[in-house]
């Protein structure tokens, strides 16, 4: 009994693993951040809308255009096109009570990962081999036109 009990969580173990082999993480902590990600945030406070900023019980989804064009995403239930291209990257506020993210697509394979205490933005790009990239970050990161 105890073998079988034991292969049982080995299986599951290995099976939660393969889930997450399609997905590459990062962490970018606060004390990386540059002159430049202070700028950016900045320019994020002054030029958009104040109820469209993120608000503290809320993390700031990034998600690279590039990887994702002629796409369509669901996050945790809700669907966004990605129809054209547009430089840079798309931002999208999720709630912090989800706890949990899951993200599909019709071109990469489904993904789901845990929000992490203190951070506020992510950054989900993609190689164009259908592997996810996702970047947890303490501040708001710059990004390039891609």
């Amino acid at each position: 009994m105890k073998i079988i009990f034991f292969l049982i969580i080995v299986l599951l173990t290995n099976n939660s693993c393969f889930a997450q082999n399609n997905i590459d993480f990062y962490y970018q902590d606060k004390t990386k951040a540059t002159e430049t990600d202070s700028t950016a945030y900045k320019s994020y406070l002054e030029n958009i809308p104040k109820e469209f900023l993120k608000k503290d019980d809320e993390v700031l989804l990034f998600f690279n255009n590039a990887a994702f064009i002629d796409d369509v995403i669901t996050i945790n239930g809700k669907k966004y096109n990605f129809d054209n291209y547009t430089c840079g990257y798309r931002e999208i506020k999720i709630s912090k009570g989800n706890k949990k993210i899951k993200i599909t697509s019709k071109k990469k394979e489904k993904m789901e990962f845990n929000l992490k205490k203190g951070i506020d933005y992510i950054i989900i790009s993609g190689d164009f081999d259908n592997k996810w990239s996702v970047t947890f970050s303490e501040y708001f990161p710059a990004m390039n036109c891609l």
